[in-house]
């Protein structure tokens, strides 16, 4: 039996969305900025629900070689709406034709969930869209478990 199993045509739905974007943001720096996001949803007392989700998409290379991402972070919340103009929201989010996995192990083997998305659109050829969705579930020292998304490109 796969220790991680993968389900095509998955849909990912998010309501009551807050949304701190993150562009242009080198690797060393993003946990930083993720960590600052948390704390300020504290601070300002939002009433979230469920897990954290960050969407990775679009990465670069300047002429030095460092390498900048493009992230959203995202919490779902009761009272979202109170938090338009200090970052985006939306009532609901969706995602459709995601090819989805489930890692459950320990946080050193998070790359092989990652492998295991890319050698799946490979071998059935499937196009994907330039977009990761992780949600995790569960952060322990010893025990990780996150859901990824990554949506189907259609042509």
């Amino acid at each position: 039996m796969s220790k991680l199993t993968v389900v095509e045509n998955k849909k990912l739905v998010l309501k009551h969305v807050v949304c701190h974007e993150l562009r242009n943001i080198s690797l060393d720096v993003l946990d930083d900025k993720i960590n600052q996001f948390v704390a300020q949803l504290q601070v300002l007392n939002v009433q979230s629900f469920g897990p954290l989700i960050t969407k990775a998409f679009g990465s670069s290379m300047d002429d030095k070689g460092n390498i900048t991402v493009n992230y959203d972070v995202m919490v779902q919340a009761h009272n979202y709406k109170n938090y338009k103009d200090m970052y985006k929201t939306y009532e609901r989010l969706t995602e459709e034709h995601c090819v989805y996995l489930r890692f459950e192990d320990h946080p050193q083997y998070i790359n092989f969930a990652h492998n295991k998305l890319d050698l799946y659109f490979y071998e059935h050829d499937l196009m994907a869209k330039d977009i990761t969705y992780t949600i995790i579930v569960e952060d322990g020292q010893d025990h990780l478990v996150m859901d990824l998304f990554r949506p189907e490109r259609k042509l």
